[in-house]
């Protein structure tokens, strides 16, 4: 059994929370993979220091879809590559997300909404096998929120194309079920 940690509020000051949390959980389920949401890269000193140690793949996905959007340091890839993780693009406007799907999981919350996607992203750009649990992270996000930035949500959900996460053979009665992707919550702000 595992619990749910909540933040009173999101932003980039849970940071070291939600990656202390994290790193727990991969540890107690074996989870090898986590894909982490970082547009500029200024995650990458706090998730290497928090799983100095630890045999966990990081990804640190960056979008290079925005125009005006700040890049991915340099700096920060060359240092999370030294240690053995990756910068990964993935872009949230190449893969189907329905609009209803979109605003129902920005209601849990913004970060919610991208782990669902980093957990498909992973599989449309080849990176990971669909099929595995893997650990996503994401958080507020910068625009448009002043205490945004870092990370505050964390769920363990399996990868999964798009055409598989946003649809199911049969009626919805007979998948009641069946075809459950997103496995558990480990933090988020309320």
């Amino acid at each position: 059994m595992s619990k749910i940690y909540y933040f009173d509020k999101g932003g980039k000051h849970n940071s070291e929370m939600t990656y202390k949390l994290a790193r727990e959980r991969a540890e107690e389920l074996g989870i090898r993979n986590i894909v982490i949401a970082s547009i500029r890269g200024g995650s990458v000193p706090l998730m290497l220091d928090v799983f100095e140690g630890s045999d966990v793949k990081i990804f640190f996905a960056s979008c290079d879809a925005c125009d005006g959007c700040p890049r991915f340091n340099l700096d920060m890839k060359k240092k999370l590559e030294a240690k053995g993780h990756e910068m990964i693009l993935i872009n949230e406007n190449k893969y189907p997300y329905p609009d209803a799907a979109v605003l129902a999981y920005r209601r849990v919350s913004q970060g919610f909404k991208e782990v669902v996607h980093l957990a498909i992203g992973v599989v449309e750009e080849e990176i990971l096998p669909p099929g595995e649990d893997i650990i996503a992270i994401s958080g507020t996000g910068w625009k448009g929120y002043s205490g945004g930035g870092g990370s505050d949500t964390a769920v363990v959900l399996e990868t999964t194309s798009a055409q598989d996460f946003w649809s199911y053979e049969g009626s919805l009665a007979e998948n009641k079920t069946r075809g459950m992707k997103i496995k558990e919550i480990i933090c988020m702000p309320r």
